[in-house]
């Protein structure tokens, strides 16, 4: 009986380390130095993005921004009650509970006035919802595609997942932040948290909507929906008055736009280098680039996940990698009320970038990811303050702090550390 339990274990241990090192967990990544970066002002920055990170150029007009958690399902719902035609919205986390009912009333009510609704959802991130919900919707003529469902011929593509969260109102306006659809945003699923989750949401109207409403399709089109261009992509609004750059990132082993993306961000800072990301695991190359700016002497701060957090394995390899960080001088601030969700960049004065992307491995080279980022003072002023009162409730940790870690946390980083191309 004992023979055969430790057997089961010993073929499960196997198992799970054979499909670690098939996904490339064990790989080491190339690292490589980015020299001589233009400067946020310089015209070959923004060159620099199209072509190194594959960001396409485009101009918005900023008509929202909401700092917390009530506020943003409040302005979700209400975009969706007022479409007229068509509701395009992506998400990669969904559960059962009142912020998911809410979501489906609002869709009921739009799907019986006549509007198209397409709802593309992560097959992963959706899959405690029950069946019977999905149903419903599909009744009143709701067009629904999971992304990346389970696939036999291609079970390892299962790790790759649509990591955005985008709501698309009639092709003229697209709201897009970190929040799911589910209560866990209210700060009551677990124990550890004592306030709601600590997270934005911002608004766009102009020429980033019909950028990004193609693609929305695109991701449609690859979870087998059919796409009617005539109906589905709404003219081009000019009215944008802010330069702006889209960059995503498909789910794919190669080089990364993302990370592209982010160590021009770190190499370009002169005064300021504000980073937001829950999931905080940087590679070698990310931290030779935070240690770079932060010897430049540039402000350099990561707001991030403390142990109010919905992945345990994530939080210990992010603490296990600050060493070389703060011995360097980066301030790294772990939030404390509840989870820290948001994810964004403050570069100097005026430049901002936000979406979906964090500063780990599944973000570089797993999910599918989306980010907007461009010079905009408004919303980097709005980004700012949303930093600075976070940071007020956190905790702020030396180089002293993170050395007299317990050793058991120590034991428990390391560990996942030997998985962090999964996690």
């Amino acid at each position: 009986m004992i023979g055969g339990i430790v057997a089961a274990g010993v073929l499960l241990v196997a198992v799970a380390l054979g499909y670690a090192y098939l996904r490339g967990a064990f790989r080491s990544m190339p690292d490589y130095a980015i020299a001589n970066i233009p400067s946020l002002d310089d015209p070959r920055f923004a060159l620099s993005l199209e072509g190194l990170a594959n960001s396409a150029d485009t101009t918005g007009r900023l008509v929202g921004f909401w700092p917390e958690v009530d506020a943003i399902y409040a302005a979700r719902r209400e975009a969706i009650a007022q479409a007229q035609h068509l509701i395009q919205y992506e998400t990669y986390f969904m559960t059962p509970g009142h912020r998911a009912d809410a979501f489906a009333e609002v869709i009921t009510d739009r799907a019986l006035a006549g509007v198209t609704i397409q709802l593309l959802l992560d097959h992963q991130g959706t899959s405690t919802m029950p069946q019977r919900y999905w149903w419903r919707l599909r009744n009143l003529g709701v067009e629904i595609q999971f992304f990346r469902q389970p696939n036999w011929r291609a079970p390892l593509d299962y790790n790759s997942r649509s990591h955005r969260k985008l709501l698309i109102i009639d092709g003229r306006q697209v709201l897009i932040g970190g929040a799911g659809i589910s209560d866990h945003w209210d700060g009551v699923a677990f124990d550890h948290d004592t306030a709601p989750w600590c997270d934005f949401e911002l608004a766009y109207e102009g020429e980033v909507v019909s950028l990004l409403q193609g693609k929305f399709l695109q991701n449609w089109a690859c979870a087998g929906g059919n796409l009617d261009l005539q109906a589905g992509l709404h003219s081009v609004q000019g009215n944008g008055t802010t330069p702006l750059f889209i960059t995503d990132n498909s789910s794919t082993l190669n080089e990364s736009s993302i990370r592209l993306l982010m160590q021009l961000h770190m190499l370009t800072a002169q005064q300021r280098l504000w980073i937001g990301s829950p999931y905080f695991v940087p590679d070698h190359n990310t931290t030779d680039c935070l240690i770079q700016a932060c010897q430049k002497g540039v402000d350099v701060r990561v707001l991030t996940m403390g142990a109010a957090t919905d992945k345990k394995m994530v939080h210990w390899a992010s603490r296990e990698l600050y060493g070389p960080l703060l011995r360097s001088g980066v301030k790294i601030c772990e939030y404390q009320p509840s989870m820290m969700h948001a994810k964004f960049v403050l570069v100097d004065s005026d430049w901002v970038s936000t979406g979906s992307a964090n500063f780990d491995p599944r973000s570089y080279f797993h999910n599918d990811e989306l980010n907007i980022s461009g010079a905009y003072p408004e919303l980097a002023q709005k980004v700012e303050q949303f930093f600075l009162h976070a940071q007020a409730k956190s905790r702020c940790l030396s180089y002293a702090d993170w050395q007299q870690r317990p050793r058991l946390e120590q034991a428990k980083g390391r560990l996942a550390l030997l998985f962090k191309n999964l996690l």
